[in-house]
Protein backbone atom coordinates (compact mmCIF):
# COMPACT_ATOMS: atom_id res chain seq x y z
CA UNK A 1 0.00 0.00 0.00
CA UNK A 2 2.85 2.27 0.71
CA UNK A 3 4.30 1.58 -2.40
CA UNK A 4 0.91 2.21 -4.01
CA UNK A 5 0.68 5.47 -2.38
CA UNK A 6 4.07 6.96 -3.20
CA UNK A 7 3.87 5.64 -6.71
CA UNK A 8 0.69 7.46 -7.52
CA UNK A 9 2.03 10.44 -5.31
CA UNK A 10 5.32 10.82 -7.60
CA UNK A 11 2.60 10.43 -10.74
CA UNK A 12 0.76 13.51 -9.39
CA UNK A 13 3.64 15.72 -8.77
CA UNK A 14 5.35 14.85 -12.24
CA UNK A 15 1.99 15.87 -13.92
CA UNK A 16 1.57 19.02 -11.87
CA UNK A 17 4.87 20.00 -12.50
CA UNK A 18 4.96 19.27 -16.57
CA UNK A 19 2.02 21.57 -17.00
CA UNK A 20 2.94 24.44 -15.24
CA UNK A 21 5.46 25.80 -18.67
CA UNK A 22 3.17 27.54 -21.43
CA UNK A 23 3.97 27.00 -25.14
CA UNK A 24 7.14 28.99 -25.89
CA UNK A 25 6.85 32.67 -26.99
CA UNK A 26 8.31 33.65 -30.63
CA UNK A 27 11.90 33.97 -31.00
CA UNK A 28 13.80 36.59 -30.30
CA UNK A 29 14.38 39.12 -32.94
CA UNK A 30 17.11 42.22 -34.09
CA UNK A 31 16.70 44.57 -36.79
CA UNK A 32 18.05 44.42 -40.53
CA UNK A 33 17.97 45.70 -43.44
CA UNK A 34 19.14 45.61 -46.97
CA UNK A 35 18.49 45.18 -50.69
CA UNK A 36 17.43 43.32 -53.15
CA UNK A 37 17.87 43.46 -57.35
CA UNK A 38 16.89 41.60 -59.71
CA UNK A 39 19.57 41.08 -62.98
CA UNK A 40 21.08 44.07 -61.64
CA UNK A 41 17.76 46.43 -61.34
CA UNK A 42 16.23 47.18 -58.11
CA UNK A 43 13.11 44.79 -57.14
CA UNK A 44 10.22 47.50 -57.11
CA UNK A 45 8.15 45.58 -55.15
CA UNK A 46 7.68 42.34 -52.96
CA UNK A 47 8.03 40.55 -49.36
CA UNK A 48 10.99 38.73 -48.05
CA UNK A 49 10.28 36.10 -45.86
CA UNK A 50 12.62 35.55 -42.97
CA UNK A 51 12.36 32.30 -40.60
CA UNK A 52 14.02 30.15 -38.64
CA UNK A 53 12.78 26.20 -38.34
CA UNK A 54 9.98 26.00 -35.69
CA UNK A 55 8.77 29.71 -35.69
CA UNK A 56 6.46 32.00 -38.09
CA UNK A 57 8.37 33.93 -40.51
CA UNK A 58 8.70 37.72 -40.08
CA UNK A 59 7.34 39.22 -43.61
CA UNK A 60 9.44 42.39 -44.56
CA UNK A 61 8.05 44.19 -47.61
CA UNK A 62 10.03 45.48 -50.19
CA UNK A 63 9.88 48.76 -52.01
CA UNK A 64 12.35 50.15 -54.73
CA UNK A 65 14.59 47.51 -53.64
CA UNK A 66 14.98 48.20 -50.54
CA UNK A 67 13.86 46.54 -47.00
CA UNK A 68 13.72 46.96 -43.40
CA UNK A 69 12.14 45.33 -39.81
CA UNK A 70 12.94 42.69 -37.60
CA UNK A 71 13.85 38.60 -38.20
CA UNK A 72 14.52 36.18 -36.01
CA UNK A 73 17.88 36.29 -34.39
CA UNK A 74 19.97 32.70 -35.72
CA UNK A 75 20.58 31.69 -38.99
CA UNK A 76 17.27 32.16 -41.57
CA UNK A 77 16.15 30.88 -44.29
CA UNK A 78 14.88 33.90 -46.56
CA UNK A 79 12.11 33.29 -49.07
CA UNK A 80 11.22 36.21 -52.35
CA UNK A 81 7.82 36.79 -53.02
CA UNK A 82 7.17 38.44 -55.79
CA UNK A 83 2.73 38.31 -56.42
CA UNK A 84 1.73 39.05 -60.01
CA UNK A 85 -2.56 38.56 -60.39
CA UNK A 86 -3.12 34.97 -61.69
CA UNK A 87 -5.59 33.61 -63.61
CA UNK A 88 -9.82 34.22 -62.66
CA UNK A 89 -10.86 32.29 -59.55
CA UNK A 90 -13.47 29.81 -60.02
CA UNK A 91 -13.65 29.28 -56.00
CA UNK A 92 -15.88 31.42 -55.16
CA UNK A 93 -18.83 33.48 -56.79
CA UNK A 94 -18.31 36.70 -58.86
CA UNK A 95 -15.26 35.26 -60.16
CA UNK A 96 -12.04 37.32 -59.17
CA UNK A 97 -8.53 36.98 -59.68
CA UNK A 98 -6.07 34.91 -57.89
CA UNK A 99 -2.61 35.73 -56.75
CA UNK A 100 0.36 33.60 -57.97
CA UNK A 101 4.21 33.99 -57.17
CA UNK A 102 6.62 34.88 -59.64
CA UNK A 103 9.58 34.74 -57.95
CA UNK A 104 12.45 32.42 -59.38
CA UNK A 105 11.70 29.16 -57.70
CA UNK A 106 14.97 29.13 -56.51
CA UNK A 107 14.20 32.00 -54.23
CA UNK A 108 11.49 30.45 -52.33
CA UNK A 109 9.84 27.60 -50.64
CA UNK A 110 11.66 24.94 -48.66
CA UNK A 111 14.61 24.72 -51.59
CA UNK A 112 15.40 28.20 -50.90
CA UNK A 113 19.11 29.55 -51.71
CA UNK A 114 18.67 32.27 -49.88
CA UNK A 115 19.83 32.78 -46.24
CA UNK A 116 20.89 35.11 -43.22
CA UNK A 117 22.38 34.81 -40.08
CA UNK A 118 20.66 37.35 -38.17
CA UNK A 119 23.14 38.31 -34.93
CA UNK A 120 21.46 40.30 -31.58
CA UNK A 121 24.43 42.82 -31.84
CA UNK A 122 23.85 43.65 -35.57
CA UNK A 123 24.91 45.11 -37.90
CA UNK A 124 22.63 42.61 -40.10
CA UNK A 125 22.54 44.44 -43.59
CA UNK A 126 22.01 42.00 -46.48
CA UNK A 127 22.12 42.32 -49.83
CA UNK A 128 20.68 39.95 -52.36
CA UNK A 129 21.52 40.26 -56.00
CA UNK A 130 19.21 37.92 -57.63
CA UNK A 131 18.87 36.55 -61.05
CA UNK A 132 15.40 35.49 -62.82
CA UNK A 133 16.97 32.40 -64.53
Amino acid sequence: MYRLCLASGFAVALVWTSGCYGPPGPPPTAGVKGTVTMDGKPLQTGELHFGVHGAPPSVLKVTDGSFAGQAPIGQNKVELIILADGPASKKYEGGGTSKINTAPGKYWGPNTTLDAPVSATGPNEFTFKLSSR
